[in-house]
């Protein structure tokens, strides 16, 4: 089994494109003068895939006078968000190029890392956060019709320029992750089976199956970020690389991989905190990344990815101990 991390950004929305004043000490993204030194260390440690977020909430994408815009015309609560999908800023594209050109120089070296980019959060669809600058022209979030009703022309003004970069630098490609958790924003798709979330079912299985028939269209292998498995089976969105995290909450154990293996089932995220997220199967003194990796391993699953090395949250507890199972994992040393 390959070991891969969430990266999963550097700054969550605005890692590509602009940034709102103030926020940026230079030009370039906060990630450039990083990222190949976190190449190289995260290739020593034996990890082969990284997956980052481009667009996470969509902060950078629409600003301005392009940025989502409050509709109060609604009666009470039904005001929303309007958004019309805009063209990738010049900029954007440069930012990611970079980054392609980053992974291209470490996915020929002795020990590759490949990036599996992930085109939206499901963030992207929730009510919009404004201001969040003192220029008003950035809002988090607020673009269900990215989505909804502006979804061609979101991916023929977003996905396809993307994905045409992308080619110039195949080899530096994993996979393309369409979304990252669509259920927490999908109507019969969340957990909790109700019917009052910002997205339908019947429009983002839409949305997601023109954007994996255009990453394959590219010559990319295309993967959505769904949190459950289930999820999978009861959609039927089918991908070459069949994708679900796995975060337990102490009572869901890792089932034996039931994908074919021409479209293997590959473990997205996983927490590296136990304190936060113990797997039953393990016993209290057995929580290691190390024991989960094995366990993964032995259950079938192709790529594990943990969870996170750059993001702080009750989930990630990226340490030298941390480093060290991976390391021992991929080298398939024995450590105690």
């Amino acid at each position: 089994m390959d070991v891969g991390v969430n990266y999963p950004w550097f700054s969550y929305g605005w890692d590509f494109g602009p940034a709102p004043p103030g926020w940026r000490s230079g030009q370039d993204p906060e990630w450039v003068p990083h990222i190949g030194e976190h190449l190289q260390h995260l290739a020593a440690i034996g990890v082969s895939v990284i997956r980052w977020f481009i667009l996470g909430d969509g902060l950078s994408y629409g600003t301005g006078p392009g940025a989502p815009k409050l509709d109060r015309s609604g009666p009470g609560d039904q005001a929303g968000w309007g958004f019309d999908p805009p063209a990738l800023t010049r900029d954007f594209l440069e930012h990611f190029e970079a980054l392609l050109q980053s992974f291209a120089t470490q996915s020929t070296g002795p020990h590759p890392v490949r990036l599996m980019p992930v085109l939206v959060d499901y963030k992207v669809c929730e009510p919009g956060v404004w201001p969040v600058a003192p220029d008003e022209g950035w809002v988090k979030g607020g673009r269900v019709q990215a989505i909804t009703a502006g979804r061609q022309r979101f991916i023929e003004q977003v996905l396809w320029p993307l994905l045409r970069l992308a080619a110039g630098y195949r080899d530096a490609i994993y996979a393309w992750d369409a979304c990252n958790e669509p259920e927490w924003v999908t109507n019969g798709w969340h957990p909790d089976g109700a019917n009052d979330h910002p997205v339908n079912s019947g429009d983002m299985r839409a949305f997601l199956q023109d954007s994996m028939s255009a990453i394959r269209q590219a010559g990319f292998r295309a993967t959505i970020g769904f949190n459950r498995i289930e999820t999978i089976d009861r959609t039927g969105l089918y991908g070459d690389l069949n994708q679900f995290h796995h975060y337990t909450d102490g009572s869901r154990s890792l089932q034996r991989n039931p994908f074919d293996p021409r479209w293997p089932g590959i473990i997205g995220e996983f927490a590296t905190s136990a304190a936060e997220d113990t797997w039953p199967e393990l016993s209290q003194g057995s929580q290691r990344v190390l024991d989960r990796l094995k366990l993964a391993d032995s259950q079938g699953y192709v790529l594990a990815l943990p969870w996170s090395f750059q993001a702080a949250d009750r989930h990630t507890s990226w340490t030298p101990p941390v480093e060290n199972d991976i390391e021992c994992f991929t080298q398939g040393r024995n450590c105690h």
